[in-house]
């Protein structure tokens, strides 16, 4: 009796054991949910073990097990080289495909693409569009001159709109999706750093005699003028001799920063071009308190290293053409005969 009693209960553990193994087989395998319609955002904190953060995946819906997914992650030998970050995470994934994430690290980012000679408002513009930075705190800390302390950048100088214009380098930026303001701005300012070289500064003080700021200031305006690289240089050498002549620089971009326009709509009128503002270069001589957007590595290159020339003055024809001139004379005379004015 006691023998059919063993024989009984082994055959009901071998019963349990295969179902139990043909759940764990599905668990292991299959996605908790196929028809998930979107990823979810999971954080994992720093330190969590693996236990927690099965459970906490579990929680989420993203997987069928916890129990499963740590004897996953515990065979496939990562039970300990799980990362911290923030995933965006799928019920539609396999258990397999969500273990290889946070094994990799593959944590959610959203990218964000900073175009050349976007002004910082743009670029606040873009953060917020993204879904990034807390909207009203991107305002405020783009304006936070400690922000250019902690990069190793020299303060906004009295008269500067929003402190850290000029130096949002323009690139595409992978930021996880809870970055705060600061965070997306203190990157965007490591990548200056890591434009602004020292064989780039040295070109600038053998080249031009101008500093950091004073060169990040005429690339603004060179960026805003002409977007054609090989232009550049051209464009920069011209108003460094305006600067050494001591003549204003007469550069509409910078008016239309003092307007708060980001884009020239036909000749600006009278009126605009004597709108009261240290940024108005027709009304003030020298370079700007600061720049007028943040310039690419070509405009920082341009103005660097401007070219050779005699050159006073230019204009760019419709069909985007640069044409120069020594004097006032020949630059009306090149006025009437591209721009018919």
């Amino acid at each position: 009796m006691r023998r059919v009693l063993w024989a009984i209960c082994g055959a009901a553990a071998l019963a349990g054991l295969g179902w139990a193994a043909l759940w764990a087989r599905g668990a292991l395998v299959l996605p908790a949910d196929p028809s998930a319609p979107s990823p979810v955002l999971v954080d994992i904190p720093p330190g969590t073990e693996l236990r927690a953060i099965s459970l906490l995946l579990e929680r989420r819906g993203v997987v069928r097990s916890a129990w499963a997914f740590e004897l996953l992650a515990r065979r496939e030998g990562v039970g300990t080289a799980l990362e911290a970050g923030t995933y965006a995470l799928s019920a539609a994934m396999t258990p397999r495909t969500i273990l290889g994430r946070l094994a990799h690290g593959d944590v959610a980012v959203v990218h964000v693409t900073v175009p050349e000679g976007a002004s910082a408002r743009q670029v606040v513009a873009a953060l917020a569009g993204a879904g990034l930075g807390g909207g009203a705190a991107l305002a405020s800390e783009v304006d936070d001159g400690a922000l250019l302390a902690g990069a190793g950048l020299p303060p906004p100088a009295a008269g500067v709109r929003t402190a850290l214009e000029g130096f949002l380098f323009p690139a595409t930026y992978a930021f996880p999706p809870d970055a705060s303001a600061r965070a997306l701005f203190a990157g965007m300012l490591a990548e200056f750093q890591q434009q602004w070289t020292p064989a780039l500064a040295g070109e600038a003080s053998a080249h031009t005699g101008l500093d950091m700021v004073q060169t990040v200031t005429l690339a603004s305006i060179v960026q805003r003028e002409v977007a054609a690289p090989a232009q550049m240089p051209v464009v920069a050498g011209v108003y460094l001799n305006r600067l050494k002549a001591g003549m204003n620089l007469d550069a509409d971009p910078t008016v239309l920063y003092a307007l708060g326009l980001e884009s020239q709509q036909g000749a600006l009128t009278t009126a605009e071009l004597s709108v009261r503002s240290p940024y108005n270069t027709y009304l003030h001589a020298g370079l700007p308190p600061g720049p007028i957007c943040n310039p690419g590595a070509a405009a920082l290159a341009a103005a660097a290293n401007p070219a050779a020339t005699a050159a006073l003055y230019f204009i760019t024809t419709p069909a985007g053409r640069l044409v120069l001139a020594d004097t006032l004379s020949q630059q009306e005379a090149n006025i009437r005969q591209y721009l018919g004015s």
